[in-house]
């Protein structure tokens, strides 16, 4: 089996600490919002939110940009569907495992939990129909696409493929990033349409590259300059709207998953990491092994009867979030988002053992 990158899968593990730092900010009321005055722990946010934004769009792109290899230059199919469904059952099965054994181990320990009628347990019996998982839902229809977009892409000429994306990102990014107004079909990067998009932007990275980000700095200057520039935005908007009860909801623009900026630096991220060599050893293959746990990470601290409930629980150990406090923020911030991943990849490893021991007990009876 051909190893993974572990250059990729660096990026990885940063951008899931991403997410969980995203999510700190969120719970923890850290993020100036139209109804939230900006202070000195929000701006704080604000900086760290803009760092970390592109995350969630760099996942995906990765996903696009190793897929892609599949379908390049294949025209014998055979076996194909297998790897296809397959894919689809490890996501399926790996969020119904969080899904449903949440709430269950909660229970044993006499923790409440939301799912007591009907319609609320069904978000754990069916987490994608009921969005449990917003991005599980958006990724899962995206991998089920993926098999037609990608041999087109594959075999498109780099003009026409570039020309598709281009009309795809006018839709999807590059009218809202400039309108002032809400515009009715936008979801803010929260839909599987906004991830196909990605996909094939990720697949493109792959075949041909971004020649204005072919080294390591321009590539993570474009990372760091777009970050500063949602940084800026966001807090010079956000400013006026204060001072003069307009812009509200533009202030928060930058702030979305497919605004343009959060795309470029995605993509800077994606094309610097491209050109990092990690030597393979020890390194490397504790990189690949924390890497399996990443998606775990995602479903356990965004379980709907954990995701409100964890910052409550760091906060026991790092002391509660104060506004007139930028640097303890930070400091918080950065050590409950290191916890919170490792106690979750802790989890998701005995998953992954557990999972093994059933798979052979199931092909020793098949035997």
């Amino acid at each position: 089996m051909k190893k993974r990158i572990a250059s990729f899968e660096l990026l990885r593990i940063i951008a899931m600490l991403m997410v969980v730092m995203l999510h700190y900010i969120s719970h923890t009321g850290s993020l100036a919002m139209p109804d939230m005055p900006m202070t000195p722990a929000r701006a704080a946010g604000g900086l760290l939110e803009a760092l970390c934004i592109p995350a969630v769009n760099v996942y995906v792109l990765i996903s696009g940009y190793f897929s892609v290899d599949g379908a390049a230059g294949t025209d014998n199919f055979n076996g194909q569907d297998m790897r296809y469904l397959r894919r689809i059952g490890r996501l399926a099965a790996q969020v119904m495992f969080y899904s449903v054994g949440v709430p269950l181990v909660l229970r044993l320990a006499g923790v409440p939990v939301q799912g007591n009628t009907i319609w609320s347990a069904a978000v754990y019996v069916l987490p994608f129909s009921m969005e449990h998982y917003w991005f599980a839902t958006a990724f899962l229809v995206t991998i089920a696409f993926s098999p037609l977009f990608l041999y087109g892409a594959a075999r498109l000429p780099q003009k026409y493929l570039r020309n598709v994306i281009a009309v795809l990102l006018l839709i999807f990014s590059l009218i809202k990033s400039v309108s002032p107004v809400q515009l009715v079909t936008d979801r803010y990067g929260y839909s599987y349409g906004w991830f196909l998009c990605l996909y094939l932007i990720g697949a493109y990275i792959r075949l041909y590259g971004v020649r204005c980000l072919d080294t390591p700095v321009k590539a993570a200057l474009c990372y760091f300059a777009s970050s500063a520039g949602t940084f800026a935005l966001h807090y010079l908007l956000h400013m006026l709207s204060e001072r003069t009860g307009r812009m509200a909801y533009y202030a928060s623009v930058p702030l979305h998953y497919n605004a343009l900026l959060c795309l470029t630096g995605a993509v800077g991220l994606v094309c610097w990491f491209s050109k990092v060599q990690i030597p393979e050893g020890k390194a490397a293959d504790w990189i690949r092994a924390v890497s399996g746990c990443t998606f775990g990470i995602y479903l356990l601290h965004e379980h709907i009867d954990i995701r409100e409930r964890w910052t409550v629980w760091t906060q026991m150990l790092t002391g509660s979030v104060r506004q007139d406090d930028p640097a303890g923020f930070v400091i918080r911030a950065v050590v409950s988002a290191v916890l919170v991943f490792a106690v979750a990849a802790a989890v998701d490893y005995l998953r992954q053992l557990l999972s093994g021991v059933v798979r052979r007990l199931i092909m020793k009876r098949e035997i």
